[in-house]
């Protein structure tokens, strides 16, 4: 797991210190991206941070990844409706809607989390049987 705090505009280029948390994330089996919903506007805050995982490379922008709308309870029910809006329009994905402070879709997220990685290593496992059965066969 890696937490990238601060992704900024221009980490892919070096700017801050995002280049280096985005070589963790190569690593990693799938992306929470949480958008903070007591940012001035959601879509764009996660289309800024889509456009550094593009830009850097190495599969980041391939890696399945689960979107969530943060700090619920910090949102009144018009701002949260609109954040959520503007988030799924950009993400072209219904976000799910999280709240580290009352707990909200917490545990939901996290099985959904495990699921993809259980996938993920089941996918690569396959992948890796005709190699591992090759090798093994071999004089």
């Amino acid at each position: 797991m890696a937490d990238i705090p601060g992704l900024i505009e221009g980490a892919h280029e070096g700017v801050g210190l995002g280049d280096r948390f985005l070589g963790h994330v190569e690593r990693c089996r799938v992306l929470l991206h949480l958008v903070d919903g007591t940012c001035e506007h959601a879509g764009q805050a996660y289309k800024v941070v889509r456009g550094e995982l593009e830009a850097y490379g190495g599969g980041l922008s391939d890696k399945p990844e689960i979107v969530a709308l943060s700090k619920a309870d910090s949102l009144s029910p018009e701002l949260r409706k609109e954040q959520l809006a503007r988030l799924k329009r950009a993400a072209k994905k219904t976000p799910v809607v999280l709240s580290a402070l009352s707990g909200e879709d917490v545990p939901e997220t996290l099985r959904k989390l495990l699921s993809v990685i259980d996938e993920a290593k089941g996918v690569e496992a396959a992948e890796q049987a005709p190699k591992v059965a090759e090798e093994a066969w071999r004089p």
